[in-house]
């Protein structure tokens, strides 16, 4: 019980000084992002098409489909490493995946509510799902913007995980 209390703790601070590291120097942080799924990204890739090359003689449409997404997954990684950034491309690819959720469910629900209620709920759930494009926009417009924002997260999660493992140990 001690050693997970002392984890937290751990996790805490160290969290607080990655979020500290995001906001104070997003640029760096944020390319520090994109290098590391870049990197990861072409070692995947390579173990997809090696992958695919070892299996070829027992499914072949198996292996080409692998071969393939190994290919383009390499492709991916060597833009994140030199031309996208990659956390801003990723988060904002999430919102708008949130947005295309919540406006979908804020119609469905403005036309099939049973009650007021339920027909108010839906219009903010629409109106949350239009303020999640222009944060997606937003994320693809100023990426430093999106690394402040994770530099911000990790420290509140992060003052989190310290007073938890404090408090569990008092």
């Amino acid at each position: 019980m001690v050693i997970i209390m002392d984890f937290k703790k751990i996790l805490g601070i160290l969290l607080i000084i990655l979020g500290i590291i995001f906001a104070v120097y997003p640029l760096y942080s944020a390319q520090a992002v994109s290098w590391i799924a870049g990197i990861c990204l072409i070692v995947f890739g390579f173990a997809s098409i090696i992958d695919g090359f070892s299996v070829w003689s027992m499914m072949a449409h198996v292996s080409l489909l692998d071969i393939l997404f190994g290919i383009f997954a390499i492709l991916l990684g060597i833009l994140f490493i030199y031309k996208i950034d990659a956390l801003s491309f990723l988060v904002a690819y999430q919102f708008y995946l949130i947005a295309f959720v919540l406006i979908f469910v804020g119609i469905f629900g403005i036309f099939f509510a049973l009650d007021s209620i339920s027909r108010i709920v839906s219009v903010l759930v629409l109106v949350l799902g239009i303020v999640a494009v222009y944060l997606a926009f937003t994320s693809l417009a100023q990426p430093l913007y999106v690394a402040i924002i994770v530099g911000i997260c990790l420290i509140m999660e992060g003052i989190l995980f310290l007073a938890s493992g404090i408090a569990e140990s008092n």
